[in-house]
């Protein structure tokens, strides 16, 4: 499979924590360098559970407002493609390449199933405890 998610860990102090998240499909990538805290990563575990679990029809979440008077966004929204258990994730990502984020971003989607989505999740949470340079990836 193409499509893909990868964050990394890069960084964290006792309030904020720096992920390098990855996205690529067959038309798109980006990269992107975000910040979030302990409470943003359980919101994240939080959505794709409720999605999963079929308490909502899509999930949202992100990590920042979009615009230039923030840090980088990355936004993911979880919907079902079908009732065979495929999902798309539509990836909203503001670059962090020195650019103005109202310019320089990207809307793209990245397929996935239900098992390797619940799967990523589960791992998401060892995001906050593991050391600098741990990664997850969706469909690995």
């Amino acid at each position: 499979m193409n499509d893909n998610i990868i964050i990394k860990k890069m960084w964290q102090d006792s309030e904020v924590i720096q992920l390098k998240v990855t996205c690529f499909s067959s038309v798109a990538a980006a990269v992107s360098k975000i910040y979030v805290s302990d409470y943003l990563i359980d919101e994240l575990i939080n959505q794709i559970g409720r999605f999963l679990n079929g308490n909502i029809e899509e999930g949202l979440w992100a990590n920042e407002e979009t615009g230039n008077d923030s840090t980088a966004c990355v936004a993911l929204r979880f919907i079902k493609k079908d009732k065979l258990g495929h999902i798309i994730i539509e990836v909203f990502a503001e670059l962090d390449d020195g650019g103005n984020y109202a310019k320089h971003n990207c809307c793209f989607f990245v397929s996935t199933e239900y098992g390797l989505l619940m799967n990523f999740c589960e791992n998401l949470i060892k995001l906050k405890d593991c050391l600098e340079g741990y990664e997850i990836k969706l469909n690995p």
